[in-house]
Order: C-alpha cells, then structure tokens, then sequence
C-alpha cells in the first residue's frame, strides 16, 4: 500500500520535475483540454471550465514571459518565474467545486505538482477532476488523489496548503502550518464561496511561484560567460 510519505516523494521527485519541464505554453494547453472535459459535467461544468480559462489567462499576462531587466555594458539581466513545489488541495463538505477547480489551475499553470485530498461528497468529485487532468496528459504523478484522512498537511515538503471551506478551519489550518518546523508554509484558502473575492483576484496566480533572477556576465576574464541565478531553493 502505498503511503502519503511515498506519495509525496513520488510528487517532489518525478511529478514536479515532470511537470516543470513543460513549457507554459505546453502547460496551459492540457489545462484548456481538461476544461473542454469539465465542461461536460452537468451540474458545475460550464463555470468551471470558464474558472481554468480565466487563471490560465491571468497566467499568461502574469508569469509567462521572461522580463529583461535593465544592467551594466556586458551583463544580461533576466527576471523570471519558477513553481514552488508540491501544493496540497484539501476542503470542508460541500466546498465550491469551481474554486477548487481554480486552485488547481493556478498551481498547475504556474508548473507545481498537487496532491488532492477533499472529504467526503466531495471524494467523488476530486476522481472526476483527477481523472480529467490525467486524460488531459497531465502526468499521473503531477496530480494525484489521496484519501483525506491520510495526508499529514505538517510534512515540511509541502510548499503550501489550498483550502475551500469554512473560516473557523482555515484558522485551524493555519494554526498547524504556523508550527511546522523547517520552511513556512503559506495557505491558500477560499472561504467566500459565493463571490470566490480571492480565487478571482487577477493576481490570484502569483501566490504558486517563486520570482528568480539570471545574469550572464560576458565581460569575464579571457570571454568566459559567467552565470549567476538567484532565488527559490534556499537562496
């Protein structure tokens, strides 16, 4: 049987890697292929789908290109974006479907691997939603499905938590990943399940990725380029 420990492992060590080598372009287009396959579930198909075309926009206006940044005669300068890991997606009973769906997006788009773990009603749910994104060529390690009571949301190796659900869990939540030992843990959580104020926030993309920097310094001693990348890991 396979454990959470070994899920996680599997996530970090081949699906993320997997994944991120996708180019954006490459990435959103299994997204908008999941979407035509949401789309035709009869109860939160069409506004789902719509929720992927929407993040998978915001993506490409946020985070898609690389911006040459200004530098001294002989240096490039490059800001760019890079996934953070590996994204937990959980939720209480009866969550918004179309929210959960736009966390997924958002942190597909921006190249991390997710691990989805929804109670109860809402099992059923998380297969249909797994199941389309592996029909969509999605790697199966990339997004993969576990039983809610079996995720330990403390493993440090989470890069973060998404949450659909009531107010008074998320401030459980939060109060865990707070005493978390090793590297902070943000949560990403959706309690207003009729407006959806942050999962609609335009911005809404950024909170999946780290921000680097690369200079190429082509003045070196006898030509040699020189590369310096700063950001993400433990920089």
């Amino acid at each position: 049987m396979t454990t959470i420990t070994q899920i996680i492992d599997s996530a970090l060590s081949q699906g993320h890697a997997e994944w991120a080598e996708h180019s954006f372009s490459q990435r959103v287009e299994k997204l908008l292929q999941w979407s035509n396959h949401l789309a035709e579930h009869p109860d939160f198909g069409v506004l789902a789908a719509k929720m992927v075309h929407f993040q998978c926009q915001r993506a490409l206006n946020l985070i898609a290109e690389t911006e040459l940044m200004p530098g001294p005669t002989g240096e490039s300068n490059e800001l760019y974006t890079a996934p953070r890991g590996v994204f937990y997606i959980t939720s209480d009973n009866k969550a918004s479907v179309v929210a959960i769906v736009g966390q997924i997006t958002a942190a597909l788009a921006a190249g991390n691997a997710i691990i989805v773990a929804l109670q109860n009603e809402e099992a059923m749910i998380a297969s249909v939603i797994v199941e389309g994104l592996h029909q969509a060529n999605v790697p199966k390690l990339t997004v993969q499905q576990v039983n809610a009571t079996e995720t330990d949301v403390d493993d440090v190796r989470l890069a973060g938590v998404c949450f659909v659900g009531s107010k008074q869990k998320e401030i459980e939540l939060n109060q865990q990943l707070a005493k978390r030992d090793g590297l902070l843990a943000q949560l990403i959580a959706e309690t207003d399940q009729e407006r959806l104020a942050n999962i609609t926030d335009p911005h809404f993309v950024l909170r999946f990725i780290t921000e680097r920097t690369r200079t190429i310094n082509v003045t070196a001693v006898g030509g040699n380029a020189t590369l310096l990348e700063l950001g993400g890991g433990n920089h």
